[in-house]
């Protein structure tokens, strides 16, 4: 073998090794601590995992978006177990979705949107904190 191809196995295994060990830092990470908020399936909105019934939840939600001046509108039953609450602050669009985890825990995502395609991620960690903090 020329030193260039013991070089060449050389790097790629240093960087196969680098690559497994930030993955397998990441998966533990992620592993350990469920109540990170990430972002949705669709891209546009914040989730979280909030210790609590799903009764509990909506009414803290409620709460949250009676202090952040979120008026309520009509909220709606959605397929496989999501519940939704709807709100406007001025012309800003805010859809709360929930579902059952457990009975201790409910997923809670939440997405807020400005105009047409303005999505405002940082209102809705907002909201999501103002859940979370609702605690009773």
């Amino acid at each position: 073998m020329s030193r260039m191809t013991v070089a060449r196995l050389v790097s790629g295994l240093a960087f196969g090794v680098m690559v497994t060990t930030a993955s397998s830092a990441q998966t533990k990470a992620a592993g350990t601590d469920l109540a990170e908020t990430y972002v949705t399936p669709d891209g546009y909105g914040l989730g979280k995992i909030i210790p609590g019934s799903v009764t509990d939840v909506v009414q803290r939600a409620r709460s949250a978006m009676i202090r952040m001046k979120i008026v309520e509108e009509h909220g709606r039953r959605l397929g496989f177990g999501w519940r939704e609450l709807r709100g406007k602050r001025g012309d800003l669009d805010v859809d709360i979705r929930l579902k059952s985890q457990s009975s201790t825990s409910t997923r809670v995502e939440v997405t807020t949107r400005q105009g047409l395609a303005a999505y405002d991620k940082g209102v809705s960690q907002q909201v999501i904190d103002a859940i979370a903090a609702g605690k009773k």
